[in-house]
């Protein structure tokens, strides 16, 4: 048994070579193959059973990312009106006053919630370098296979073969029996995005509410596309990949159901809390229960004037005539400073 080293994948071709990318789709590499030997030890070879294994194997490892992702999605479901009416209420306000202060809200309403701006955007990012990882694993198994180069032309092609269908070649837009791979992967697609949505509150009407019904509708179109044009065995791959989908999305809408909003945001700060003691910054305890509907609108008679009134500890920020007027500044106190650029701007000046 030769398993293939990082440093042996020099020849693969496109996003297999990206940084990240490379290391990454190396270890899915390794997983691909590992299952071919397990596989051919008990006398199965054939590349459709390998990829089903894989894929099953590859969607349980990114579980826990899909499970993150989706209490967020389902927070953010509930979120969005909130945030949406801040930012209509600063609607076209560009000053810095304003600017300011809804930042300021926005910032107390991620609080209340103990989430953050950035939350949502982490395990998409961290999905990223996965997702690219598994195409070329998928379409460049022969240079993550190292064992398939000992085939011969017959040998190859015959692995190749699922329940009649040569995984090497595209369906194409000819009446064949293939035609059910991605077929099957438009229809588990939509399926699967169905029951994704299962568990998120209604978004109601909106551009983002729109996008969602936009995607739900032309993604399973995608997929049966780019089943027919791309050889079998990628087509065999989303479609198992959705099947799993659809068996996770199950479970998952079940554990969703049980845990509430008001659970998930408990959630939220306790582990907000963690990261701020950590960092030595105070619990968002008291944040957290600051109703933003309450927080007052600055004053239009005031826009071009950048003053907040309250300092970051909540008290009462001084006008500056006030340090130029306080005549028992302790010396080298803020006031104090102020008093001697008073000096010596009236001694300029005489």
């Amino acid at each position: 048994m030769t398993f293939l080293s990082l440093t042996e994948t020099t020849t693969a071709v496109g996003m297999g070579n990206w940084p990240i990318v490379k290391q990454v789709a190396w270890v899915f590499g390794f997983i691909m193959q590992g299952i071919f030997i397990v596989l051919s030890g008990i006398g199965i070879e054939n590349i459709g059973v390998c990829i089903i294994v894989f894929t099953i194997i590859t969607k349980m490892l990114l579980l826990p990312i899909t499970i993150k992702q989706q209490k967020f999605s389902k927070m953010n479901a509930v979120m969005s009106p909130e945030l949406q009416a801040i930012q209509k209420k600063y609607a076209g306000r560009k000053d810095q006053a304003s600017v300011q202060k809804m930042q300021m809200e926005q910032q107390q309403l991620y609080d209340k919630y103990g989430t953050s701006m950035t939350a949502g955007c982490l395990p998409s990012l961290i999905q990223m370098p996965i997702i690219f990882a598994l195409y070329p694993v998928i379409a460049d198994i022969k240079n993550y296979v190292p064992q398939l180069a000992t085939y011969s032309a017959e040998q190859y092609q015959r692995i190749h073969m699922f329940l009649g269908i040569n995984l090497l070649e595209a369906p194409g837009f000819k009446l064949s029996f293939a035609l059910i791979i991605p077929i099957l992967a438009g229809v588990f697609s939509f399926l699967s995005m169905r029951l994704t949505m299962q568990n998120q509150p209604s978004m109601g009407e909106g551009q983002m509410a729109n996008s969602m019904k936009t995607m739900n509708n032309i993604m399973p179109l995608f997929s049966v596309f780019m089943g027919i044009t791309l050889p079998a065995f990628l087509g065999l791959y989303w479609c198992i990949q959705y099947v799993v989908m659809i068996v996770q999305q199950l479970f998952i809408n079940q554990y969703m159901k049980k845990v509430s909003i008001e659970e998930l945001i408990k959630q939220n700060i306790e582990k907000t809390n963690k990261k701020r003691a950590r960092k030595g910054l105070p619990p968002l305890s008291d944040k957290a229960n600051v109703n933003t509907k309450n927080i007052k609108r600055p004053n239009t008679a005031n826009q071009n004037r950048p003053n907040l009134n309250k300092d970051e500890k909540g008290g009462n920020v001084k006008d500056s005539t006030e340090y130029y007027q306080n005549k028992s500044a302790k010396p080298g106190s803020l006031a104090a400073k102020a008093n001697m650029v008073k000096d010596y701007n009236n001694k300029s000046k005489k």
